[in-house]
């Protein structure tokens, strides 16, 4: 099966076919500080495009999607959106230059190449561009609880992962250092975030007691040491000179 087929289908019910719901919080502030109404923005790997474009849209903002699943564009352009279907990351049709933002919400980590993608991103952001990038962390602290007592690695790619990892769409897999570790050598000044994680998050009827009494402690914590703390990453990086 082709990339393009693979992804066409994951965009259906046969497949995960992810539901956005507006930028989540992270996001939202970052967006909130950077984007200005007729900034062009680029949404790589936008999927439906509810997690970014309509908000850049309201927010007067020339939001344009892309995506390798034509399923995926056309629920975007079904928002009223402007998107189009890409035959990959590495290799977007844009001059140099183009965007004063760049965002890349759960992509790279499905990219074989993603430092490939990082160049191309860097060459269409115009100078101090800002790129947003955000990804699952694979040194979560659980992660490394599930592999140490279980034995069981979850790629985190869609509800199938554990029971069937083989066939998962995750294919690349960072830490917050080895993010900064990408974004640097590919031509970025990077800051790399923990965020999403919490002591058993998983665990709900037990989290819901005691999850909500040391969120803050958690939080202060995760800031302070991303690479165990933090469920997911961003990263916000401005393009080098």
């Amino acid at each position: 099966m082709s990339t393009q087929a693979y992804y066409d289908r994951y965009w259906t019910d046969e497949g995960f076919n992810p539901v956005g719901s507006g930028p989540f919080p992270e996001l939202k502030a970052i967006l909130e500080k950077h984007s200005r109404p007729g900034d062009p923005w680029l949404d790589v790997g936008c999927g439906d495009g509810r997690t970014s474009g309509v908000w850049l849209n309201a927010r007067g903002c020339r939001y344009v999607g892309a995506d390798v699943s034509s399923t995926a564009i056309a629920k975007a352009r079904a928002e009223g959106l402007e998107a189009r279907v890409i035959e990959d990351a590495s290799n977007l049709p844009f001059e140099d230059e183009t965007f004063a933002g760049i965002l890349a919400v759960e992509v790279l980590e499905h990219l074989f190449a993603p430092q490939d993608a990082i160049l191309e991103f860097r060459r269409v952001l115009r100078p101090e561009g800002m790129l947003f990038i955000s990804l699952p962390n694979v040194a979560y602290w659980r992660r490394r609880l599930e592999l140490l007592l279980l034995g069981r690695f979850d790629p985190l790619g869609d509800d199938l992962s554990i029971e069937q990892p083989w066939r998962d769409p995750h294919v690349r897999f960072f830490s917050p250092r080895t993010l900064e570790r990408m974004l640097v050598a590919g031509g970025f000044k990077a800051e790399v975030h923990g965020y999403a994680g919490a002591f058993l998050a998983d665990t709900p009827k037990i989290g819901r007691v005691l999850d909500g009494r040391s969120s803050a402690l958690y939080r202060w914590a995760q800031d302070r040491m991303p690479n165990l703390l933090g469920r997911r990453i961003y990263a916000v990086a401005v393009k080098a000179e």
